[in-house]
């Protein structure tokens, strides 16, 4: 095999190894003008003829794509008669630093921001999902397949996080279901849309759950930013993303982005309540009236009449914008579909099976978990129960009734805020379930 110094990359100077994988290797490179690049080399007689014809046919794929934000930026592609390299972004410093000096220059991977901190804040979990979503996006609406997303694929660019690793890339109607990495590869292997998706939640369940990916399926670990408030609906839309079912899984990266665009959005609207707006535009327009009244009984000038109505001005319009908030809240399908479902959790049969299992080893930690899988069965009544409030109070809105529409919305908007808390609850107790499961299995 070549060593780095024996590869001619023209203008580029490979220094050091950063990465190596199944088809190539990464070097950080430097050119003439003092620019640092990612360099990865495939050589046809290291990786075979087959293996060589798909790299390059994947580079040459994603090289035909324009440039987006969320993918990583390949400058360049070179055919040589050894093989071929690629000239791409070069990460961030793990570290953060910018030094002249190469020697301990580490890319930064998400892999490796989720070794530090085991698991990410629920706001920075859904920021990273939306920008990898539009990557995928972006690669879909090329017809094309990514086949290998996993965290270590996902580098930081000018502190921004982009899909990389390109090599796998394939057009939808060439897809060859056995590449990728196995544990981030779907069931059914890679043959659409849907197996990116699978391969995206599972990296976006390994950032926020605090799990290895071979215990994903347990859920999140305590380390999880689990007491969040909209952590229930992050965790609904990734096991739709990782169903095991690739029917019952998002279709394509743009119905998943609208997902978490739309949790983004309920996140940073959370501290303005439907009673909150009310009071709000109360205040406002009870200010406005003031100070007119004041106006009027120190009968000021025109000047002075005009220079109030210029001050006011903003107050009306926002005044205006609250009410019309509180006016069509009651009528909002989004936010009541939202309501509709906010309970989703389900203690099945899968639960009973596992205590039966433990049962026949361990009866006095079997007795421990049937004692939480009880609490969890009652929580899914009551779960239920607000579900099914909240649905009558939509069908009555639905009746056009218009008497009392935003009392309705608000009982419901208080069910969902109860649900919401219901399901931390559940979580929790899933949690003190699969402690005692794992308990059960290092004791035998």
């Amino acid at each position: 095999m070549l060593m780095a110094a024996d590869i001619s990359c023209d203008e580029w100077c490979l220094v050091r190894e950063i990465g190596r994988g199944a088809y190539g290797v990464v070097y950080v490179a430097g050119n003439g003008k003092g620019e640092r690049a990612a360099v990865k080399v495939c050589r046809r007689d290291d990786i075979g003829e087959e293996c060589y014809a798909r790299e390059l046919r994947g580079a040459k794929l994603y090289r035909s794509i324009p440039p987006q934000d969320e993918l990583v930026h390949m400058q360049e592609l070179v055919e040589k008669p050894w093989g071929f390299y690629t000239v791409m972004d070069l990460a961030d410093d793990e570290f953060g630093e910018e030094s002249s000096e190469v020697a301990s220059y580490r890319p930064k991977t998400l892999a490796k921001v989720i070794d530090g901190e085991k698991a990410l804040p629920l706001k920075e979990c859904v920021t990273l999902g939306i920008s990898l979503a539009k990557g995928l996006v972006a690669l879909q609406r090329h017809h094309l397949l990514h086949r290998d997303i996993k965290p270590g694929n996902v580098i930081y660019v000018k502190g921004r996080p982009v899909l990389s690793d390109p090599g796998l890339i394939v057009e939808g109607s060439e897809a060859v279901s056995q590449v990728g990495t196995p544990s981030y590869a779907p069931p059914e292997g890679f043959s659409n849309d849907t197996g990116d998706i699978y391969s995206l939640g599972l990296t976006l369940k390994a950032a926020s759950f605090g799990r290895r990916i071979e215990d994903l399926n347990k859920g999140p670990a305590i380390e999880a930013d689990t007491g969040a408030k909209f952590f229930p609906a992050w965790w609904h839309i990734l096991n739709k993303a990782t169903d095991e079912n690739p029917r019952q899984r998002y279709q394509s990266a743009k119905a998943l982005l609208k997902e978490l665009k739309r949790l983004h959005i309920k996140m940073l609207c959370a501290r303005f309540s439907w009673t909150y707006k009310a009071a709000m535009g109360v205040l406002f327009l009870t200010a406005i009236a003031y100070t007119y009244v004041s106006y009027r009984d120190r009968k000021k000038s025109e000047a002075d009449r005009k220079r109030l109505e210029a001050e006011i001005a903003p107050m009306k319009r926002l005044a205006s914008i609250v009410q019309s908030l509180n006016d069509t809240s009651a009528q909002n399908d989004t936010a009541w579909s939202s309501f509709s479902s906010s309970y989703y959790c389900r203690t099945d049969e899968s639960h009973m099976q596992r205590l039966k299992r433990v049962e026949e080893k361990d009866p006095a930690r079997a007795a421990r978990m049937r004692s939480i899988l009880d609490k969890m069965l009652e929580i899914d009544k009551k779960g239920e129960e607000n579900n099914r409030r909240i649905r009558a109070l939509r069908e009555q809105n639905n009746a056009n009734d218009k008497t009392g529409a935003s009392e309705r919305y608000n009982q419901a908007e208080l069910l969902s805020l109860e649900n919401e808390k219901l399901v931390r609850a559940w979580l929790s107790l899933l949690e003190r379930f699969i402690l005692i499961e794992d308990e059960s299995k290092l004791s035998k």
